[in-house]
């Protein structure tokens, strides 16, 4: 997989340099996938002990041993969401996924229903579009583009307001728009461009189960379908990511 290329004054880059750099890129995801793999055992360990302790134990224990037990299957399960957004993120290339037409609404109907109770629980409305235009795409991929894009906008939604989540897709020039706008908090201008960077955040989040992966997954994901990702904020709040998808 291509790596970003830093060109010399001349505008181009020597074939050797952009060979080894796309060596180096290909090793250190060959490395990530290794680790995520070879860290799972360990990790499967630790919570599978975890939940036997309180199962078996929990009467035993004082609060503050309970309290102690929850502190360690959280950051566990927060370790297992990590490792699975890496060996994710190091899977996503532009060679190995199936392209074809779909319809995009199946799969937004059921990430609705796999977030319906997070989605009860915080008071929040997630739209859809009606009749969505059909789409040229992998469908493993678009539907982890949309489950980070939902996802995301769920996780920073504010519990004290009328939470709304708005999917949008439409036909536009030499292509589609997928647009995914909510009401909650929004986006600093200085964090705009870094939060779709590896194991980057907005500066206001306060969720600490977040890989800092989900936003860097979906722009690789749309640039591997040679397409371009960007987001939109308000001075009142609100974010609207915004997707330009090529036909073909």
């Amino acid at each position: 997989m291509p790596g970003t290329v830093v060109a010399d004054g001349s505008g181009t880059v020597p074939r050797e340099t952009r060979e080894a750099l796309e060596r180096k890129v290909d090793e250190l995801e060959d490395c990530v996938r290794s680790l995520s793999h070879d860290l799972r055992s360990p990790l499967v360990s630790i919570l599978g002990f975890s939940r036997l302790l309180r199962d078996d134990y929990h009467e035993l224990l004082p609060p503050t041993g309970l309290h102690f037990l929850d502190r360690i299957e959280q950051a566990g399960r927060h370790m297992e969401r990590l490792l699975r957004d890496m060996l994710e993120f190091s899977r996503i290339d532009g060679h190995a996924s199936t392209r074809v037409h779909l319809n995009p609404l199946p799969i937004l109907e059921q990430i609705q229903s796999e977030l319906k109770l997070r989605l009860e629980e915080k008071g929040i409305r997630l739209d859809l579009p009606d009749d969505p235009p059909t789409l040229r795409f992998d469908r493993t991929r678009l539907y982890q583009l949309f489950a980070n894009l939902i996802g995301n906008a769920v996780q920073h939604m504010d519990r004290e307001r009328d939470g709304r989540v708005v999917v949008e897709i439409e036909t536009a020039p030499d292509g589609w728009r997928i647009i995914v706008e909510d009401n909650g908090p929004g986006i600093a201008p200085e964090d705009r461009q870094r939060i779709f960077d590896v194991f980057q955040t907005a500066s206001h989040t306060s969720g600490r189960d977040r890989s800092g992966l989900g936003l860097a997954i979906v722009k690789k994901i749309v640039e591997t379908h040679s397409g371009r990702v960007w987001v939109e904020s308000g001075a009142d709040g609100g974010s609207r990511f915004i997707i330009w998808l090529p036909e073909g």
